[in-house]
């Protein structure tokens, strides 16, 4: 039974964890990364629910010339093939990059990932609370 619980509390904090650690990589490439300019290569039409996307496909190069690929997902129409939109890069680790925007979005992650978390663990309690004090019987 310890095992379902670590299960049910795990899964979430590990789910937390991550996008804890992607707000801190964007944070540090915000603040020591190397700006530069991607160009737009592809824009592609996403739909979710009612609203509509665009998901652009992009290409930088870093200091030493090298090509890199980006992805990003913006409102509808704002850009098109051939524009440029700046974004910053780590020296070391010019594959690691980060958009102006992008921390916002995290954000949205972490704070759905908590409320998971919060829930997972209230839900373990009780089907704790189920096990021992109910006539509830269970067996993997």
């Amino acid at each position: 039974m310890i095992l379902i619980y670590i299960f049910i509390i795990g899964l979430p904090a590990i789910l937390l964890f991550f996008a804890v650690k992607k707000i801190v990589t964007i944070r540090a490439i915000e603040k020591k990364g190397v700006a530069t300019h991607a160009l737009i290569i592809n824009v592609s039409l996403m739909r979710s629910g009612r609203n509509w996307w665009d998901k652009l496909k992009m290409e930088y190069a870093d200091s030493t010339g090298t090509r890199h690929a980006a992805k990003a997902t913006t409102l509808r129409g704002h850009y098109k093939i051939g524009y440029t939109m700046p974004l910053k890069y780590l020296y070391n680790k010019p594959a690691q990059y980060a958009i102006d925007g992008m921390q916002r979005g995290q954000w949205v992650l972490v704070i759905v990932s908590f409320f998971l978390q919060v829930f997972s663990i209230y839900a373990a309690f009780k089907i704790d609370a189920m096990v021992q004090y109910g006539n509830f019987q269970f067996s993997p």
